[in-house]
């Protein structure tokens, strides 16, 4: 039997479960897909040396020690890419720079496979099979040792500055292994052969004690920085919050799409820049312990997303800090919610003002009128006691100024109505429901709504004769008022609002039409929405409807909405009415 073969069946299966290893953790990230291929790479050569080894003619055995160039090959380009994107400079910014590199690999593969310049003759050894190199073969080799040893120096200059002490001395364990896999398989992979020395080949078995640090990292630590995705990044990507794993120096090592869409940058594009360019005042060395200190994102289009950060020190197994784990929770919702609740307490306060306001107006109204009154019972005495030819001289002034003083008495009425109704308005009223006249209450809410309905806008009352309503009437004044300004508001100079009450059926229907700039259908699915508004920031809380909704259902009616665009709209509120037995119920 042939014990030598053993070396590579070891090291096939070893890179095989390794590098499924590596994928299964970080296959989401370049790093990781890179260390599986890498690993991926050694298995593909071990295996082809099993075959030619077991080879029983010189033929097959050829063939197949060409088609391990396309694993050893590659393994220097790969090596390379892998610590330029483990040393924080990403390959994107040096494409050109890699393209070339894997261009020259694929070069020589095919050269390798189709041409004898790189492996010309297999040769018959006591082990198995050994090869007479070609003329390209020195440039084949000196090239993935030169890449294989890039990598290595890029990884020796990075980590020493920016990794933090425990993973730097995992980072040096792993170089040192690829050090010494390099250094095994040039000796009896490369130079021998190419000096005509057949010796037993230990290239493969060197990669696969590289392979074994990796393994012994995620023993050792739980996770290898060949495979960032040992966070669960799955789990990770659907959490509304954004989170971010930082390494010592303050670059992002991993970020979810919950981060990401706060800056508003594609996917993968955050790895490698320091938080600094989103969120400023982290410290990550020493790592800094936060609990929800409010700050802002800076978005990539220019507008600051408002979030509240926790941070916590990342650990290995060995209890090192390795980095910074940040959670970033969006305030945005937070902060539209602040902005209405205050101006839902600057609304309670002007209402409890207009309550104060008219109660104070109400008694210079009272005197006013009284005052009005015996003005206008003087004046038909002072007539009265005139002599006759002096009554008919001033008969026609006296007329004038009795029609003066009923013009003001009306208007001083008017006044009182309006201030009765805005005390109304802003009084909480009482919790048992009270029998309503629907065309009483909707004069009222014209009256108060009317310095709203701009000038021009035509108000129609179609009403008919209706049964009454069982309800609390400052809860339906705040509805038709809301109704009524909200059609006000969407209407301009020569346009009309009509409110129409009739009855149908068991219900009394009332209409609040207006002739305005209607609502788009896609917004009248949410018109009800709790903070849906259809009106600019700052204008509009987005409650008054809902609101409106929740008080109608609440008195068992309906609330409900057609509309068109440029055409206007027409809200529909269904009450139950007062039956006849009900009535009499109520009078009994």
């Amino acid at each position: 039997m042939n014990f030598l073969l053993l070396l590579p069946i070891f090291a096939c299966i070893t890179c095989c479960v390794l590098a499924a290893a590596i994928f299964g953790r970080g296959a989401s990230h370049r790093v990781g897909r890179l260390g599986a291929a890498l690993t991926i790479a050694a298995a593909y050569w071990a295996l082809c040396e099993i075959l030619w080894t077991t080879s029983d003619d010189s033929t097959t055995a050829l063939w197949l020690i060409r088609a391990a160039a396309v694993g050893w090959i590659s393994i220097g380009p790969i090596t390379l890419h892998l610590f330029l994107e483990l040393s924080g400079h990403p390959a994107r910014e040096r494409r050109a720079f890699l393209a070339t590199v894997y261009g020259i690999n694929a070069l020589l593969v095919v050269l390798g496979l189709f041409t004898p310049w790189l492996d010309e003759e297999a040769i018959r050894t006591s082990w198995g099979w050994g090869y007479r190199v070609g003329p390209i073969f020195p440039f084949a080799y000196l090239f993935t040792g030169a890449t294989f040893f890039a990598g290595m120096v890029i990884g020796l200059r990075n980590f020493r500055s920016s990794l933090p002490a425990a993973e730097r001395i995992q980072a040096n364990v792993l170089i040192g292994a690829m050090m010494i896999a390099l250094g095994v398989a040039s000796l009896t992979d490369g130079l021998l052969p190419a000096l005509g020395h057949q010796v037993p080949r230990m290239g493969v078995v060197a990669i696969t004690l590289f392979a074994c640090t990796v393994g012994w990292s995620f023993q050792r630590y739980g996770y290898s920085v060949l495979a960032p995705g040992v966070f669960a990044s799955e789990i990770l990507a659907t959490l509304p919050d954004g989170v971010a794993l930082l390494h010592m120096d303050g670059r992002i090592r991993y970020a979810n799409r919950g981060i990401e869409s706060f800056a508003g940058i594609e996917p993968g594009r955050l790895e490698g820049l320091p938080i600094d360019t989103l969120v400023a005042g982290i410290r990550c060395d020493p790592p800094e312990q936060i609990s929800d200190r409010e700050c802002t994102i800076h978005s990539a289009s220019g507008a600051p997303v408002p979030v509240a950060i926790s941070t916590s020190r990342l650990n290995d197994k060995q209890g090192n800090p390795i980095g910074l784990v940040l959670v970033a929770r969006d305030l945005r919702e937070v902060a539209s919610l602040r902005s209405r609740l205050v101006i839902s307490d600057r609304l309670a306060a002007v209402g409890q003002l207009a309550a104060g306001i008219a109660h104070e107006i109400n008694n210079p109204v009272a005197f006013v009128r009284s005052n009005l009154g015996a003005l206008y019972q003087l004046i038909g005495d002072v007539g009265s006691k005139m002599p006759a030819e002096i009554a008919a001289k001033v008969d026609e002034s006296l007329s004038e100024g009795r029609e003066l003083i009923e013009e003001s008495l009306e208007g001083v009425d008017r006044v009182a109505a309006i201030v009765r109704d805005v005390k109304g308005f802003s009084h909480a009223g009482e919790a048992r429901p009270q029998r309503i006249d629907l065309n009483v209450l909707l004069d009222a809410v014209l009256r108060v709504s009317s310095p709203q309905i701009p000038a021009g806008c035509e108000i129609e009352r179609r009403y008919a004769e209706i049964p009454e309503v069982l309800g609390a009437p400052q809860e339906l004044q705040q509805v038709f008022l809301n109704l009524v300004v909200n059609a006000a508001q969407a209407t301009e100079s020569g346009d009309s609002i009509r409110v129409t009450t009739f009855r149908e059926h068991d219900q009394v229907v009332t209409l609040v039409e207006d002739s305005g700039s209607g609502i788009a259908p896609e917004a009248i699915e949410r018109i009800f929405d709790p903070f849906f508004t259809t009106k600019a920031v700052g204008e509009g809380t987005g409650l008054g409807l809902a609101i409106s909704y929740q008080i109608i259902a609440s008195q068992q009616g309906r609330l409900s909405v057609e509309s068109e665009l440029g055409r206007g709209t027409c809200f529909r509120v269904e009450l139950p009415s007062l039956g006849d037995e009900e009535l009499e119920v109520e009078s009994g």
